[in-house]
């Protein structure tokens, strides 16, 4: 209990929320949504279909759910544009097909303000904001529809070059995950933040077990104790000191990560097929939304204890800040190799299956191999 109050003190865990703070404003806040709009609203429609049809939308209700898709009236901006022949003449008849040759860029910049300023003219912008509001609702109803004929009744999928073993299981997927309406913007922000907590909680255990090394090694006290037998064994307090606060962050880490997906509604669609229409994205496993995210948390947590050993190993021979913290460069690029780039989307099909569990694996057992090393030097160190 001594050793573990050496490691998680205060003032480290003051700077290691601090760190997060600027970390979370300077990383992970664009993907923690905060504000209404049509990231929400597309989350919405996922939630009502969730709500009344549960966690799979089969085709007869699917049937159900085109009979209750809104029907679009045009609008001001709508009748303005269809009686107009400047419109007319570059084949626009509505607001709707104005933003498709805008963001097509099919028109030039001079074209694209004198259309816009005739409409702020001739209508009002406050006619004109609220159409193109009203357009996100039907242009998510448009993709929530769409997407389900292409990947459910017509086969589809964006994955087209992978190999046979992964086309058995799209067609696996194909049979009864695809019926998921777990929605895309959910699930691709789930993946961000997986990713840059992961990161994060590598760099953020390595931390707290490089300074603690280099202070024991600097006092006295650990030399004094191998004196004695029963002195001996102080390795193993502070290995066990370790692995406990290396677990104990990796906790406060999953806990900070689960403010921010809860946020971005994770637990809402947690129990859903993560290979879904909506989503888009197929895994090797028959993932859900919830074992997928505990799935990327655990070799995180196995390549940060991992890693923390690794450091630990190294700096029961250093004594000096600065060249411990020289030491851990290498330690810094495996977090941001492992956690930035093995972690993000580590099960889809197009990845190899085994990359990122048996690089975590690994990781966590190099660790072990490094810390068991590390044992059977103390014990042969002379009596004096």
């Amino acid at each position: 209990m001594l050793e573990f109050r050496k490691i998680i003190t205060v003032k480290k865990l003051l700077f290691l929320l601090g760190f997060f703070g600027l970390y979370f404003l300077l990383v992970i806040k664009p993907y923690v949504v905060g504000y209404d709009g049509s990231w929400h609203m597309e989350a919405d429609l996922a939630e009502d279909v969730l709500r009344q049809y549960g966690r799979e939308l089969l085709p007869e209700e699917f049937a159900l759910l085109q009979s209750q898709r809104p029907v679009y009236a045009a609008g001001e901006t709508d009748k303005f544009i269809a009686r107009t022949p400047e419109y007319a003449a570059r084949q626009i008849h509505s607001l709707k097909e104005l933003l498709q040759k805008i963001n097509g860029r099919e028109l030039t910049l001079e074209e694209e303000n004198r259309l816009w300023f005739q409409l702020y003219e001739q209508v009002s912008p406050e006619a004109v904001y609220a159409d193109m509001e009203r357009l996100i609702v039907f242009d998510i109803w448009d993709f929530y529809i769409d997407s389900y004929c292409e990947e459910v009744m017509q086969g589809n999928s964006k994955y087209e070059s992978v190999s046979a073993v992964a086309e058995k299981r799209v067609a696996e997927r194909n049979r009864a995950e695809v019926y998921s309406p777990c929605p895309r913007n959910v699930a691709e922000y789930n993946f961000m933040l997986l990713r840059y907590f992961a990161v994060f909680m590598m760099l953020g255990t390595c931390f707290f077990v490089m300074p603690y090394m280099v202070s024991e090694n600097r006092s006295r006290m650990p030399a004094l104790l191998c004196s004695f037998q029963r002195g001996r064994s102080y390795y193993r307090s502070r290995l066990a000191a370790i692995v406990a606060a290396v677990l104990c962050i990796a906790a406060v880490v999953c806990g900070l990560y689960a403010c921010c997906a809860k946020q971005d509604r994770v637990f809402t669609f947690w129990n859903c097929a993560l290979s879904g229409f909506a989503s888009g994205f197929i895994g090797w496993l028959p993932w859900t939304l919830g074992s997928y995210t505990l799935y990327v948390l655990l070799l995180a947590v196995l390549a940060s204890l991992g890693l923390s050993l690794l450091v630990f190993a190294v700096t029961c021979h250093l004594s000096s800040h600065v060249n411990a913290i020289a030491s851990q460069i290498p330690a810094a690029i495996c977090s941001l190799v492992y956690g930035g780039f093995f972690l993000f989307k580590a099960g889809e099909i197009d990845k190899p299956m085994l990359a990122a569990p048996v690089a975590g694996i690994g990781i966590f057992a190099a660790g072990i191999v490094a810390a068991l090393l590390q044992g059977r030097w103390e014990k042969r160190k002379d009596v004096t």
